[in-house]
């Protein structure tokens, strides 16, 4: 099979004697070409006009067998460790601050966050804000919510259910006995902090004995799980849906597994980003203003001295299973345009085959052609 040749560039000797006999190619350290998103290299093939298969001389000093694979392109994204983005707890009474969680304490369901006027204030695990004063009577998701908690905690004598009765009272006052709290009877936004999910303490705001307001901040409570924060353009979104699995990779090369938790498109803050929205001036100034926030949550915990240090998301973004691949150095470009391979006979004479290029990834690339199957024997640069 004949091949195009290149012109050959000035500073390579070739045997003229040699032309009508024999073909020779050369492997040429100046022609490296980069390998568009591959992150390796293909090499340029010199050959004369000839169709004749090379002689054993000439045949490579180093090879690479055709292997049938599944690839894999991945993409990295930077983020940083921590536990996420801490919720903020916020006085909703008047007071002395009288008692406090420890930094980095477990919060669960039940957990004493703060104390005003010598006054428990609460963990409970749920969904529905505490914006009123619960009591006889009232019903509501909130109510539900409250007696499931005190279900959880070990209290009976009512049913879960949407209604507040007095049967409902009477386990609320057993539990206020049970935390130091006055005997109401009732559960107000003063008395209880609702969190989603069990978590810890990151951040005390005040001091023993500082007086607050409401609104104050007293705390932010993150989640129990270490997780990796980060920022992506809108319209790389579907890289990181929730539920997507990705690797982390730690500092000093550590690798640990983790799980998008939350991905949420918010305004952009940071003035630099453009949304992958792109226009002028007359474009909605919205497009340009959003930026998308994702966490992952790692499934094992890490060192905790690596907590606050950068780390690089690794997502899968396109796989290619049972094809051919050989190493992207195996690629030869072609002097009339495309790629081939150096296919090394079993007598030890080569063919250049031209070849059909599909995927690139980790250092591999897809191939298809004739003669071309798995274990066929290619040359490789780096000779």
């Amino acid at each position: 099979m004949s091949q195009d040749v290149m012109s050959r560039p000035e500073d390579v000797e070739l045997d003229v004697d040699d032309r009508p006999r024999r073909r020779r190619l050369l492997w040429l350290a100046m022609a490296l070409v980069v390998a568009g998103g591959a992150g390796a290299s293909y090499w340029f093939a010199v050959r004369n006009d000839s169709s004749a298969p090379a002689d054993a001389s000439t045949s490579p000093a180093a090879t690479a067998d055709v292997t049938r694979e599944t690839l894999t392109r991945a993409e990295s994204l930077t983020g940083t460790l921590g536990y996420g983005t801490p919720l903020a707890v916020k006085a909703k009474g008047d007071g002395t601050v009288t008692g406090l969680a420890a930094q980095e304490s477990a919060v669960s369901r039940g957990t004493e966050l703060y104390r005003l006027d010598e006054q428990p204030v609460i963990a409970v695990i749920g969904s529905v804000p505490m914006y009123r004063e619960l009591s006889p009577g009232t019903e509501g998701a909130d109510v539900e919510m409250l007696e499931q908690n005190l279900a959880e905690l070990g209290y009976d004598g009512f049913d879960v259910d949407d209604e507040y009765t007095w049967n409902t009272a009477q386990a609320v006052r057993e539990w206020q006995d049970d935390i130091g709290a006055e005997k109401t009877g009732t559960v107000g936004p003063a008395d209880v902090v609702v969190v989603p999910q069990a978590g810890r303490v990151d951040g005390i705001k005040v001091a023993l004995g500082d007086t607050v307001t409401p609104d104050t901040e007293v705390l932010g409570i993150t989640a129990a799980d270490q997780i990796v924060s980060l920022e992506v353009d809108v319209a790389d979104r579907g890289l990181v849906d929730v539920g997507t699995g990705v690797s982390v990779r730690l500092p000093g090369g550590q690798e640990a597994a983790g799980t998008v938790t939350s991905s949420t498109v918010v305004e952009d803050t940071s003035g630099e980003g453009d949304g992958g929205g792109g226009g002028g001036d007359d474009e909605d100034p919205g497009a340009d203003d959003t930026i998308t926030e994702v966490e992952v949550t790692l499934t094992d915990p890490v060192d905790e001295a690596l907590i606050g240090a950068p780390v690089d998301v690794v997502v899968n973004v396109e796989t290619r299973e049972d094809v051919l691949v050989v190493p992207v150095n195996a690629l030869l470009a072609l002097a009339g345009g495309g790629f081939g391979l150096e296919v090394v006979r079993a007598d030890g004479t080569t063919d250049i085959v031209p070849v059909e290029t599909g995927m690139f990834a980790n250092g591999k690339v897809e191939v298809s052609g004739a003669d071309i199957a798995e274990g066929t024997v290619v040359g490789a640069a780096g000779r």
